[in-house]
């Protein structure tokens, strides 16, 4: 019987331990993997996000840009990490879906653990302000009469990438892909002239001044009212980019769920609403249960819908 409480109670004090030990959390800075560069459409919202959850933890959250391969390169570091909660992830949608399904990586869906949800955007089809495409027509007479259409946006693997490939396939037409970066680099080569338009997040629009040709959505967006849906213009295109926040796999619950909690007050937090509202973001929050459910349902549409636009997946 004594040999039966010792261990009894050192059960006890282990379980009260490891209890304690997640109390403490965070005892140190939390790394948040944004794995595009400064000026990224990942970039403008993930610090906004990361502001606003230090107050809501009373942490120090700290951004860390890691550029490369669509997201892919900053992705995989994260999931590698120990599953401590001291190193997360921020990523939008193509990184943790698309690109995953297209070649083999370190990740998958199985390697991430969904924390939560914050934004939801449409895709638009713009142009530079001065370009002489005036209509989603305009563009597509231009490559039918033999002119060559450049569409910008990330590596292959995108939705920029991906957006640009549908269109072009339901209009029976083919673009030039030019991958020059996400957000600003897009922007920059779009207003260079060294590209015809691109095929990214509505916010780019207002962030970079752009003609917005179309909304590959099935209904209108408040922050563009006076835009056509690819749905009205007689092609069911809809595509959206979120983003959302992960951890490693076997990251625990308890921490999981502390991080989920601090997202759900930090979308709420004055000052993320009114950055993301001036950088015509769509807020969208869902808390990890629900966004996990969301995850998997987005990365099997991915799969799913590649193939449609010429888009071989991985074995």
């Amino acid at each position: 019987m004594k040999i039966l409480s010792t261990l009894g109670c050192a059960a006890v004090v282990a379980a009260t331990g490891a209890t304690a030990v997640l109390a403490e959390y965070p005892e140190k800075p939390i790394e948040v993997i944004v794995p595009f560069g400064a000026g990224s459409n990942s970039d403008t919202s993930g610090r906004l996000l990361i502001n606003a959850m230090r107050k809501a933890m009373g942490a120090d959250l700290v951004p860390i840009n890691v550029d490369g391969a669509g997201g892919t390169i900053g992705i995989a570091q994260m999931a590698r990490s120990k599953p401590d909660g001291y190193r997360i992830g921020y990523a939008p949608i193509a990184t943790v879906t698309v690109q995953p399904n297209l070649r083999p990586l370190p990740y998958d869906n199985t390697s991430l653990a969904p924390v939560c949800m914050v934004a939801n955007n449409p895709t638009a089809i713009s142009v530079a302000p001065d370009s002489p495409y005036n209509s989603v027509q305009d563009l597509i007479d231009a490559a039918k009469s033999g002119e060559q259409i450049i569409a910008v946006g990330g590596a292959p693997g995108s939705m920029p990438h991906i957006t640009q490939a549908a269109l072009a396939n339901a209009y029976g037409v083919t673009f030039t892909y030019l991958p020059a970066g996400g957000g600003g680099k897009a922007a920059t080569a779009l207003l260079g002239g060294e590209a015809t338009l691109a095929a990214d997040a509505a916010a780019m629009v207002s962030q970079y001044d752009l003609k917005p040709l179309a909304i590959a959505s099935a209904e209108r967006t408040e922050m563009l009212p006076d835009v056509p849906t690819l749905t009205e213009l007689g092609h069911d295109v809809s595509l959206s980019v979120w983003f959302g926040l992960f951890a490693p796999k076997d990251t625990p619950e308890e921490i999981l769920d502390q991080l989920s909690s601090a997202c759900g007050q930090a979308v709420e937090d004055p000052e993320f609403v009114k950055g993301m509202t001036a950088a015509n973001y769509t807020l969208q929050y869902l808390d990890r249960t629900t966004f996990a459910q969301f995850y998997e349902e987005e990365y099997a549409r991915s799969r799913d819908l590649l193939p449609t636009i010429g888009v071989a997946v991985k074995d």
